[in-house]
């Protein structure tokens, strides 16, 4: 049996005994819909949520791969709906701004998120260590004239883009890209010793894997740590009031999200989402509780 098939049975298997021992299995509930945005943290945190509330509230649950902002207008259009990634105060706060009166907030999933703009640590912080220093045209020259982006709908993006405008940046262009393309750049940068500024945030597996780091916000434009919070249709709490309440108790640490995608990096958000699950009984065991 080959290591990988090992792995896989294995996991299968602890994952079945964690979700079995762990908790309670609830009355069944109209099936969920969870949106999900593409962004690393998302897309694990939405699967950890799914296999729970399948084995354990007897409902179905379909995961929805969206744009963020489809995110906040489909979660507040349709019944049984929930975005796992509202991050606020600041970087979600336009689309929050649009639903707010539609939707339920269940409660922070976790705190300490951040966005900013990031180098590798190999460029001295004596030449860069500000985004008000890529207005010097020997820096803008040394970065191609170019900080790599993600989405165009990204809360992110429309950020860097007023931080492109407060700290007078005409010297340089916003690339617009996928996540995935943006770390895959970044790789690319640090493969050949290259500068390279990207758009990041955190949590993110690039923390793991790369020795990068954020530079200065003198003018706080990008904010400063967001939490992200559960929404949810109001038909949540009435047609799923179990999984209403499980969804409000899960919470994970920076940390723990780190290293779920670091995992997700080698394997899959599924493979990630199931080895967290077996991985950390007493923490799901404290979601699942009845209140």
């Amino acid at each position: 049996m080959n290591r990988f098939l090992r792995r896989t049975r294995y996991l299968a298997a602890t994952t079945l005994l964690a979700l079995s021992a762990a908790g309670p299995v609830f009355a069944a509930g109209a099936p969920v819909t969870i949106y999900t945005d593409n962004y690393a943290g998302d897309e694990a945190i939405s699967r950890v949520a799914r296999d729970l509330i399948e084995a354990h509230y007897d409902t179905s649950v379909t995961l929805k791969s969206v744009s963020v902002g489809v995110s906040f207008l489909g979660t507040a259009k349709n019944d049984n709906s929930v975005f796992l990634a509202a991050w606020l105060p600041k970087t979600h706060a336009d689309y929050m701004a649009r639903v707010e009166d539609q939707v339920d907030n269940l409660g922070t999933i976790y705190p300490g998120a951040r966005i900013g703009w990031a180098v590798p640590n190999y460029v001295p912080k004596d030449q860069l260590n500000s985004i008000a220093d890529l207005k010097k045209p020997e820096i803008a020259d040394k970065l191609g004239g170019k900080i790599q982006g993600i989405s165009a709908g990204a809360g992110e993006m429309q950020l860097s883009h007023k931080a492109m405008e407060a700290y007078g940046l005409d010297n340089m262009k916003l690339v617009t890209a996928s996540g995935p393309a943006m770390t895959a750049a970044l790789k690319r940068a640090i493969a050949n010793h290259e500068w390279i500024v990207v758009t990041a945030w955190s949590p993110h597996w690039m923390w793991e894997r790369f020795d990068v780091r954020y530079i200065d916000d003198p003018k706080n434009i990008l904010g400063d740590e967001d939490h992200v919070d559960v929404i949810a249709n109001p038909s949540l709490k009435k047609d799923n009031p179990e999984v209403a309440a499980f969804l409000s108790r899960m919470e994970f640490s920076i940390d723990q999200i780190n290293a779920m995608l670091a995992e997700a990096n080698k394997t899959s958000y599924d493979a990630a989402a199931k080895t967290f699950i077996a991985e950390h009984p007493k923490v799901v065991k404290s979601w699942l509780a009845e209140s």
